[in-house]
């Protein structure tokens, strides 16, 4: 039995064909849409090839929002023109399969709970945006309303002007945007920088460059971990609970990031945690999105 999982990302949409919990296939096309029609148009190539070569059975789609029971998009912060789609809408256009729908860090997590022992830890997705799902025993925690707390959510700039959910969170200054942005504003301080010879950079290669000793990746990546290491600490002050495990786009990144992410961490959670902080690198990397998609489905067609 096949099954295609989508991971869909503000960076790129993902496509994975999984079999006896095992992913067979996978391929990512760029996500460059502004509306829904743009977004159709860009999947829909994809979709009819994929059902002609592994006519799978059924689709599960991650998706970077909140979705309610009928699929109506709540809140789509990275992709505002989903805002009041309904995702079984727009993908039934190009399938009669049984389509299933959860949000994409929770799915990951879904994956990654199959594989990982630990007994408690939070599953945090790194990349345009921050994800998180609360893991315990093989088990996804969320509360009666239906989550386990958005990491990304954190509010770490109360003095940023704006008045709305989003102000002032940690997402803002965590991102994938955010790295490229704060070593484009430093290029002009480090001429000898490698990534001065590129018309454009990601992640990946400020992380290239780290590896090869370039001054201006190493401050950017010492800086977006400190980053990173505050926005955890609230979340392991809150919960008491010291261990992450970090999927994503940016879990592939040199270990810099996560180095000096836990370096802060040791310096602000409280006392009893400090020898308890952890990140682990997800087992998945960022294959977890696609795979958790697919195999939702799977146990939501039994």
């Amino acid at each position: 039995m096949k099954n295609l999982g989508i991971d869909i990302g503000g960076s790129f949409i993902k496509f994975g064909i999984v079999e006896d919990k095992k992913l067979i296939h996978n391929t990512e096309i760029p996500n460059i849409a502004n509306s829904i029609s743009e977004f159709e148009t860009s999947i829909k190539t994809t979709i009819a090839d994929l059902s002609k070569r592994f006519s799978h059975e059924s689709i599960g789609i991650g998706f970077p929002g909140t979705i309610d029971k009928s699929g109506d998009i709540v809140s789509a912060p990275n992709m505002k023109y989903w805002e009041s789609e309904n995702i079984l809408e727009v993908f039934s256009k190009f399938t009669d399969l049984p389509i299933y729908y959860q949000n994409d860090a929770y799915l990951a997590g879904f994956a990654e709970a199959k594989l990982n022992e630990l007994s408690e830890y939070y599953f945090v997705t790194l990349g345009t945006g921050i994800g998180s799902i609360l893991v315990r025993d093989k088990e996804l925690i969320s509360s009666k309303a239906g989550s386990s707390g958005e990491l990304g959510h954190i509010i770490i700039d109360f003095k940023e002007k704006g008045d709305d959910y989003r102000t002032g969170i940690f997402e803002s200054y965590f991102n994938a945007n955010e790295f490229v942005n704060r070593a484009k504003s430093d290029l002009k301080n480090f001429p000898n920088s490698m990534l001065n010879s590129l018309d454009s950079f990601t992640v990946r290669e400020i992380s290239d460059a780290v590896n090869i000793g370039d001054d201006l990746a190493i401050i950017n990546f010492m800086e977006m971990g400190k980053l990173l290491g505050i926005g955890l600490s609230s979340a392991a002050n809150l919960t008491g609970i010291p261990i992450f495990v970090i999927g994503g786009g940016i879990s592939h990144v040199n270990n810099l990031l996560f180095d000096t992410a836990m370096s802060e961490m040791k310096r602000r959670v409280i006392p009893e945690l400090k020898v308890k902080v952890l990140i682990i690198k997800s087992k998945l990397h960022n294959e977890a999105g696609i795979l958790g998609a697919a195999l939702y489905a799977k146990e939501k067609m039994k």
